[in-house]
Parts: structure tokens; C-alpha cells; sequence
């Protein structure tokens, strides 16, 4: 008894320390979530992750939807409830979630590619992290009730016991899946990478769970519902035994939807198809870009001829066009290594600049050209009527990374070499395509099969199956907190 009343004295000493230095509850509450975990002071903890709750929409509603935020997902989240007068949207930062389980589950499990385990003590944890996200679930609706809650992939390892203990008590969780496009070869890499221990890729086999028992039914989704953009991502999850076919609903892309609207104001002559400038946008990509390696997977295939190839194009389409533009687009963190391809492609003009930071809305709709590998802003490119190039050429043309190319077929223009992908680039900015209000049957395809967004209506599907889990959870109300 006396330890009991040590450890959790030690507990609020921290809790008291932090908070005179704490500059908003988001960082008082991140370094004590794991000390209140791990004392197993659920009420304290309850408090910190209700104290970093907040909205994301104001409607005064008959239901409250908690988001587990995460950038590109809120876009979708945001494109869906800003049309349901019905439901008011909360989030909570994702490291929230993390610091609460870093209190409870061993360092070797908290990566979403390691969760899967077959370690006893690693188990026997993940037991203690439901118990523990049941009391503090049960603490957290003194302070608001919340009718579902949001996430964008069904893997995070910081949710998945919270997704069992939420359905367990009857609160729908509801996986809006805001993966963007992988080519088909990919899908199997990661659908063993997330449901495998992580020896199985080193080569060892061993038997874990339901595997060992003979049982292959069992899948390793633990919530109510899955919404996913497209056919083949539903395909994905269920061959990869991942969810039920009846968990899953195809509903497409919501973010999409903005894009849509965007090109129908173009077309009606209500606002600018395009910068004044020609300018291109180069969405930069490594040499791993979506190879089993950029899952963390030894492999020997790399897109080398392809990437360097594609920043010499860019480098020379700028130099011989001195009054163009040329925006260079990497993800934030990986800067750097597409600063030295650049680099190693030539002298770089000065009409070539490199742009990491901001919004890439403003980029994509000043483009003349929307240019790049295997990423879904070609498909927001199509979306919005701008033409479309992508490197074909070196290992593209390789039989074994046929099934890691990402094919838009007849929608994309495909650049055969550096210098036919250059003179492409020139013709695009000396005679721009109209943008116009309907889309052609090639971009409408390749966004049907990428985005299952082709008519812009993807959030009023969301709309409409969110509001089927909600209506249907506010009959089992009672039995929710008969179960908390």
C-alpha cells in the first residue's frame, strides 16, 4: 500500500514540475502521459488527453466525431464534416495517443511495422494497454461523449488496442484509409510487412497466434469500419486477410473533391487555369520511391536510371528555358537527398528553385505541367485538367518493376528519355491544354481506378456512410455505458 501511494506521489511531483513550464496543455500533456500510464493513474491521464482535444468544426450538433489527426487525412476528414450541419469533428493530436502507450507497451512493438508480435511479454502488455484504454475511455466521457472516432489507417500501432476496447463498448471506429496511390506490387509488401513479426523478413518463419492454431481466418482489424478510396485497396485488405469484406467501404477520395470544383470555376472563367509564368512542377522522388526498400525491406531494385535521368531533365529543360519555371517539389524530409541528386544532375539555373514548405494547392494550380513518379498529386494534376508527364524510361522499362510503376495510362503523357521528356515539357508550355468542365475518358478512368474519385462526390459518400455508423450506434447508447 505504502509503494502504491509513493509511486503516485512521485507521479503528481512531475505532473506539478512540467506544468509550470508548459506553454499549452498539447506539451504539458505529452512527457506525463507515460509516468500517468505506467502508474496506472487513468483518471490524470483521462484529464491530459481531454485537455488536447479540440474542434475542428464549430456546428453546434447532434453528434461528436473525435479525429485522430494526422496531415493529408485531416484534408479529407475537413472536406467530409464541413458538409454535416449534423456533426461537430474533435481531434487529438496522434503523439498523444503514442505517449500514453510508450507508458505500457516495451520500445521493440511501438513502430507500426513491429507491432505484430510473438514475444509473450510484448502480448501480455498489449492486454494491459486495453485495460487501460478502457479506464481511460470511461474517464474521458465525464468530461464529453463521442459518438465515433476517426483515424486514417487501420496499422497505427498506438490505436489498434483502442480500436478493440471501442468496439467492444459499441463506439464505431472507423478506419477513412488516407493512403495515397501504391502500385500493385507494393500492396503485398506492406500487407505482410503490418501483419508479420518483423524476423519473417529477415527470412526466419515462425508461427505466431491464430497461424500456429491453423486458423487463417482471423483478421487483424479490430474496429467497426474501414472506408477506402478505391477497388483496389479493398482487394488489398482483404486478400492481405487484413479486414472483412463486410468492415470495408469503397468510397473515394473526399480531398479530391475541392480539386473538381477548382476545374468547373476554371472552365466557367471564374478564376485563373494557371500562373502567368509557364512554369512546371517536378514532384521530386528518390531512387526507393515505393520499392520494397521504402518500406525498410532489403531489395536490389532501385529506380536509378529513372531519377537520375528525370533531375538531369529538369536541370536542362530550365537552363535552355530561361523564362520558365521549374518547382522542384520533395516531401519535407527528404530535402536533402533531392538537393544533392540536383546537385550531381548539373549547374542549376536559376529559374529551377527547390519549394518543401507550404501548401502544395497553390503550386499545383499556378502549374502549366504537373510532372513526376508514382505520387498521388498526378492524379490532383488530372483532377484539375492540367497535363500530365511521367518518366518512362530506364528501369520503367524493366519487366521486374513493372508492378511497382504506378501506370495512369493514356491520361499521362510518358516521357521516353531525357530529351523526349524536355521537348515534351516545351510543347505543354508553348501550347497549354483548355482546362475544361469534363474531364477526358483517360483521366476519368485513371482516377477511378487510383482515387474512386472521378465524379467529385467522394465526401458525400463519406458523409453518407459515416451517418449510417452513427445513426446505428445511438440506438446501443445504454448498452455502451453499461460496457464502460
Amino acid at each position: 500500500m505504502f509503494e502504491g501511494v509513493r509511486r503516485r506521489t512521485v507521479a503528481y511531483f512531475h505532473l506539478l514540475r512540467v506544468l509550470g513550464r508548459a506553454r499549452s496543455s498539447f506539451e504539458f500533456a505529452l512527457p506525463l502521459l507515460p509516468i500517468l500510464a505506467k502508474y496506472r493513474l487513468y483518471l490524470p491521464a483521462a484529464i491530459l488527453v481531454h485537455l488536447t482535444i479540440r474542434p475542428l468544426t464549430t456546428q453546434t450538433t447532434k453528434y461528436r466525431v473525435l479525429v485522430i489527426e494526422k496531415d493529408v487525412f485531416n484534408e479529407d476528414v475537413l472536406e467530409v464534416v464541413d458538409g454535416m450541419a449534423e456533426v461537430q469533428a474533435v481531434g487529438v493530436k496522434r503523439a498523444v495517443l503514442k505517449c500514453l502507450a510508450l507508458g505500457v507497451l516495451p520500445k521493440s512493438i511501438c513502430d507500426d511495422a513491429a507491432y505484430v508480435s510473438d514475444d509473450p511479454d510484448a502480448e501480455q502488455a498489449k492486454l494491459v494497454y486495453r485495460t487501460l484504454w478502457r479506464k481511460v475511455w470511461r474517464y474521458m466521457s465525464w468530461f464529453a461523449h463521442y459518438d465515433a472516432v476517426l483515424t486514417g489507417n487501420w496499422c497505427y500501432w498506438a490505436e489498434r488496442e483502442m480500436a478493440f476496447v471501442l468496439e467492444d463498448i459499441g463506439t464505431p471506429f472507423v478506419v477513412m484509409h488516407k493512403e495515397g496511390i501504391k502500385p500493385p506490387a507494393l500492396f503485398k509488401v506492406l500487407s505482410d510487412r503490418f501483419r508479420y513479426p518483423r524476423h519473417r523478413f529477415s527470412g526466419e518463419r515462425r508461427l505466431f497466434r491464430s497461424e500456429a492454431e491453423g486458423d487463417d481466418s482471423q483478421c487483424h482489424f479490430n474496429g467497426r469500419r474501414m472506408f477506402v478510396y478505391q477497388k483496389l485497396e479493398r482487394d488489398h485488405q482483404i486478400e492481405g486477410k487484413i479486414a472483412r469484406a463486410d468492415q470495408i467501404v469503397i468510397v473515394g477520395m473526399p480531398r479530391l473533391d475541392r480539386l473538381h470544383r477548382w476545374r468547373r470555376l476554371v472552365a466557367a472563367g471564374k478564376i485563373a487555369p494557371r500562373a502567368v509564368r509557364p512554369t512546371v512542377l517536378l514532384l521530386a522522388f528518390l531512387k526507393n520511391n515505393h520499392l520494397p526498400s521504402y518500406a525498410g525491406i532489403e531489395s536490389d531494385l532501385a529506380w536509378e536510371v529513372l531519377c537520375n535521368g528525370t533531375y538531369r531533365a529538369a536541370v536542362q529543360f530550365a537552363a535552355e528555358n530561361p523564362d520558365y519555371d521549374v518547382i522542384v517539389r520533395p516531401r519535407l524530409y527528404e530535402r536533402l537527398e533531392v538537393e544533392e541528386l540536383l546537385d550531381l544532375a548539373g549547374p542549376r539555373p536559376g529559374n529551377l528553385k527547390v519549394a518543401a514548405d507550404g501548401d502544395i494547392g497553390p503550386l499545383i494550380e499556378a502549374s502549366w505541367v504537373v510532372w513526376g513518379h508514382n505520387t498521388t498529386v498526378l492524379l490532383e494534376g488530372l483532377a484539375m485538367g492540367k497535363p500530365v508527364i511521367v518518366p518512362h524510361f530506364g528501369e520503367s522499362l524493366d519487366p521486374r518493376y513493372a508492378e511497382y510503376d504506378v501506370d495512369l495510362g493514356d491520361a499521362a503523357e510518358k516521357g521516353r528519355s531525357v530529351e523526349d521528356t524536355v521537348e515534351r515539357l516545351k510543347k505543354l508550355c508553348v501550347s497549354p491544354p483548355e482546362i475544361r468542365e469534363d474531364l477526358e475518358p483517360a483521366a476519368l478512368q485513371a482516377l477511378n481506378k487510383w482515387t474512386g474519385n472521378a465524379d467529385g462526390k467522394a465526401g458525400e459518400r463519406v458523409r453518407m456512410a459515416l451517418m449510417r455508423e452513427l445513426s446505428a450506434s445511438t440506438g446501443d447508447e445504454s448498452k455502451q455505458k453499461a460496457k464502460i
